[in-house]
């Protein structure tokens, strides 16, 4: 994937530059960053992360599970005593809880893994170990309009600017 990658020096030309590629039309951006930044995510347009819908749905499938699991059990070899319900939910809160932790976990480990792409193992061209210590990039995929984006990328303030990044 070709493109073109700006290098800055602060959080904040980063973020200008984003707004500024953003505000021109480019919306497909990479932004890498060594510690996250919540004003970055949100001058990219990223408003909450779709992994606690995993995680939501994994906890109300185990509940669900673990209900069905003790209750159905229960119905199935029913075991009277004294006249107590057979189907008693203070007897089930335990298992209930678990398989929720349980399955709310699993199902948003999974999220995670769907939703970074860690099953494709690769590192993208554009990265750069700098980006890990004390640089921020910001890499625009493939533009036409090349000279446009790049002195956007200047004039935010970026310390190198690197036209057809990629393999």
């Amino acid at each position: 994937m070709s493109g073109i990658l700006a290098q800055y020096d602060s959080v904040g030309k980063a973020i200008a530059g984003v707004k500024r590629l953003r505000a021109a039309g480019h919306d497909d951006l990479d932004v890498f960053s060594p510690i996250p930044y919540e004003e970055l995510e949100e001058a990219m347009g990223i408003v909450s992360s779709p992994i606690r819908r995993w995680a939501l749905i994994g906890g109300i499938t185990g509940f669900v599970t673990a209900y069905a699991l003790t209750a159905l059990t229960s119905l199935a070899y029913p075991l009277i005593t004294q006249g107590k319900p057979i189907v008693a939910l203070p007897a089930y809160f335990i298992i209930i809880f678990e398989l929720t932790i349980l399955f709310a976990g699993l199902f948003g480990f999974a999220g995670l893994l769907y939703h970074t792409h860690k099953t494709r193992r690769r590192i993208s061209p554009a990265y750069r170990e700098s980006f890990s210590v004390d640089r921020y990039g910001v890499f625009v995929p493939g533009q036409s309009g090349s000279e446009a984006v790049e002195s956007i990328m200047r004039d935010t303030g970026a310390v190198t600017v690197e036209q057809e990044v990629g393999a």
